[in-house]
């Protein structure tokens, strides 16, 4: 978790309070997410649940843990709070992998009037699974053979100032969330398969990875998402077609204008988004008393 954005105890929680972050944790949008992903038809990797709330995100890290264990799934990794890199005021409780389940993430806003509620968006619960990436993949004419030089390629990039930089940021402990970015024309397998390799080399065990799709300015973009022990990290390689070349760092920006080739989000911004709105952290006392109203 991020300590360096630890406030001040806000004054106690009344009963009737304590009660309504209950039963959001009692309610279809939690239960039926969490039933989606525990009771798939198909294989899921990633999921994405929307909402609106006033509890500050480590007091719903907290809340998160203790729902999950409470319900004989607990949480076996290092969980991240970061900012949205491109929705005002937004926030995400990033790396959920409860035992059994596909990790997700919890999305946050500033909710004006509730101290917690689905977010009122078209789609407040998203998953990506196997049919969905085998969908989104077949957009592309991508490549599932490797030629020599698409090797040579795939060498030249793993061997490249971008990649060492973007290792560098993923191993300094103020960075909490990294995409490294490429253009290129292979199948994301052929791209996980050379990653491996390079962060094996690098020293770093990754547990998996596994294909993802995200949501950039309206458009859906592909990614190849590592969990890894080492660093206890979720780190991605974001890419975008570009028939021309096997595989390049990019050359245009994606969420931020930092580099082209890479997107971090440390824990630095975090405290600013929090200043914004008065949020409301609970004691461990108002949390236990939360996870007993469930």
């Amino acid at each position: 978790m991020n300590q360096t954005v630890k406030p001040t105890a806000l004054p106690k929680a009344t009963s009737a309070e304590i009660e309504e972050i209950a039963a959001y944790f009692r309610s279809p949008h939690w239960l039926d997410a969490v039933k989606a992903m525990a009771e798939p038809d198909e294989e899921l990797y990633h999921a994405h649940l929307y909402i609106r709330t006033q509890i500050h995100p480590l007091s719903l890290e907290e809340i998160v843990k203790g729902w999950f264990a409470r319900n004989g799934m607990p949480v076996h990794r290092k969980i991240e709070i970061f900012t949205s890199g491109q929705v005002h005021d937004a926030g995400s409780i990033h790396g959920i992998e409860p035992q059994g389940l596909p990790h997700f993430d919890l999305l946050w806003q500033w909710a004006p009037d509730r101290l917690i509620e689905p977010a009122p968006r078209a789609e407040n619960f998203e998953v990506w699974g196997e049919r969905y990436m085998e969908a989104f993949l077949a957009k592309f004419p991508l490549r599932t053979e490797a030629t020599d030089q698409d090797r040579a390629e795939l060498d030249a990039y793993f061997a490249s100032p971008a990649w060492a930089k973007y290792c560098e940021l993923n191993e300094h402990p103020d960075v909490v969330h990294i995409h490294a970015n490429v253009e290129t024309s292979l199948h994301p397998s052929i791209i996980r398969e050379a990653a491996l390799k390079a962060m094996a080399a690098r020293g770093w065990e990754v547990e998996h990875a596994v294909p993802v799709a995200f949501n950039m300015r309206g458009q859906m973009h592909g990614k190849v998402v590592f969990i890894a022990n080492k660093p206890e990290k979720i780190f991605d390689i974001a890419w975008c077609y570009n028939p021309t070349v096997g595989i390049i760092p990019s050359t245009r920006y994606w969420l931020t204008t930092e580099s082209p080739t890479h997107d971090a989000r440390t824990m630095h911004e975090l405290p600013l988004l929090l200043k914004r709105n008065p949020y409301r952290f609970l004691s461990l006392a108002e949390i236990e008393a939360v996870l007993n109203a469930i």
